[in-house]
This record gives structure tokens, sequence and C-alpha cells, in this order.
């Protein structure tokens, strides 16, 4: 039998009750991650853009009290904050975690570096696969590559070599593998930033296998929101970037209805 939170077709009616009732617990923390979710995957990932209508849904979002917002993603801080926009009441993290609201330190660059020259040592003789190298670490992109046995052995040699190099992660995602030179997961960057704000409830939307490990540390009165196909222990699911900009337009309604509510208590109560 279909579980309705993770069948696409039955998901939103349920999602946007959810959306609706967490909407009154504050603190209330909502992060998004940014390609494939607030960003359509495009083949060259310098190419990613904010879809229309997400940069100011997230400033709308924030506007409202006792909410926070924030953008994680697989992408170097910088580069997030170049697409995303610098905003004090957005908060940034790059590098799955590993960049916590700032840029890396630069006692990373020099182990990045070294698995650089080995990527591009690997990488040389293959069409169409890209590298993407960012503050600590590397991602190689098969996404491009017209032979598919060949991006398969690309994904595989990268696995079994720089990947297995001493004090390096890896993380698979969708056409991708990254090798990081710092141990980093956004699980354990979510559960940070929640503890940091005293938020009392949760929503997280994501698409790629590395926002599994934040679904993972949701509670499970949490909102989890899985963006397109694919196996994932979200409660809820989207199929693409417009509709995570819907689903946050709802929130953001359900929050301004919360408010508008609370305003008129008070008023009623006043003396």
């Amino acid at each position: 039998m279909t579980d309705s939170r993770t069948d696409p077709t039955s998901a939103p009616t349920d999602m946007s009750k959810a959306l609706t009732d967490i909407a009154n617990r504050r603190p209330l923390l909502v992060v998004t991650d940014f390609d494939g979710t607030l960003s359509p995957i495009v083949l060259n990932p310098a190419a990613a853009r904010l879809i229309d209508g997400a940069g100011p849904m997230l400033l709308r979002l924030a506007d409202f009290p006792g909410v926070r917002v924030a953008v994680m993603s697989g992408r170097g801080f910088l580069d997030l904050a170049e697409r995303v926009g610098r905003h004090p009441d957005v908060f940034l993290i790059g590098s799955h975690g590993a960049e916590y609201g700032g840029p890396a330190e630069p006692a990373f660059l020099g182990p990045r570096d070294g698995l650089v020259d080995e990527l591009r040592l690997l990488l040389a003789p293959y069409a169409g696969a890209l590298l993407e190298i960012k503050p600590v670490s590397a991602s190689v992109h098969t996404r491009r590559m017209v032979d598919r046995n060949a991006a398969v052995a690309v994904r595989e040699a990268t696995i079994a070599g720089p990947g297995s190099g001493e004090g390096r992660t890896v993380k698979v995602g969708k056409e991708v593998v990254e090798i990081a030179v710092v141990r980093a997961d956004k699980g354990v960057a979510l559960r940070r930033l929640a503890d940091e704000v005293g938020a009392a409830a949760i929503v997280y939307l994501g698409d790629d296998l590395t926002d599994e490990d934040a679904f993972a540390v949701l509670s499970p009165d949490d909102v989890g929101i899985k963006v397109g196909d694919g196996p994932s222990i979200a409660g809820y699911r989207v199929h693409d970037s417009a509709a995570v900009v819907a689903a946050l337009d709802h929130l953001a309604n359900a929050l301004a209805s919360d408010d508008d509510g609370l305003r008129m208590a008070h008023w009623i109560d006043a003396p």
C-alpha cells in the first residue's frame, strides 16, 4: 500500500496541512538546499540560478517573527552567497556544513589542491566529465557525458581512486561524486543550527542523496520535503523547484494567518 506522504500524486494536500500546522510553532527553522531545490538542475553547475520567486520568498519567510531561514548547499560558501545573495536574515551554510556561516579556513587549501591534481589526471581521457573545485572538496560531474558506460566507469574510478585517500570522505549524488578533505554532514549542520536558534520545529527541503542526512535528524513533528524523484525518508514530496516556491508560499501564507490570529487575540484581550 502506498504511503500518502511519499506518493507524489497525493502528497500536496497532506503537505499543505503539515505546513499549515507547523506555522504556529515558533521558533520555526526553515532550511532549504540550493541545486535542484531553489534552482533547477542544469548541465553546467556554474549556470545555476535561483528560480523566479525563490529569493523574495526566502526574505518574506525571514521577515516573520520567530522564523529563521537558511540555505544549506554542497556548494562552496562564497559560490552559494553569490547565487543567493547575502542577507542578514538568511543564514548560509556551504560545503555540506563544513562552511558554517562563512568561508573555510585556508588550511584546507593544500589538501584540496592535491586532490584536484589527482582528479584532473584521472579525468583527462574522458570527454564530457566536469571537475568542479570547491573550498574543501572537488566534485566530478558526469551528467554531460554522452557515453553512459564511461560515466559509470568515471564515478567508480573516482570513488576507488582519489576517494579512498586518507582523510577524505565521499558523497555520491545524482551524476556526481564529491570528495572532501574534511568531514561534513548536512544532518550535523542542521542539528547545530536548530540548537543554536532553539527551534521548536523544522522545515527542510532538498533533492539529493546528501539531503537524506538532514531528513534523518528531523523529528516526526518536523516537515521534510523531498524534491523530485528517487527514494527518500522525507515525509513529503514535490516535483520540482517551482513546486518548492509554491510550498514555501503556502507556508508564508500560513505564517501570516497565524500572526493575524495572534494579533486579533491580543486586541480582544487588551483592557
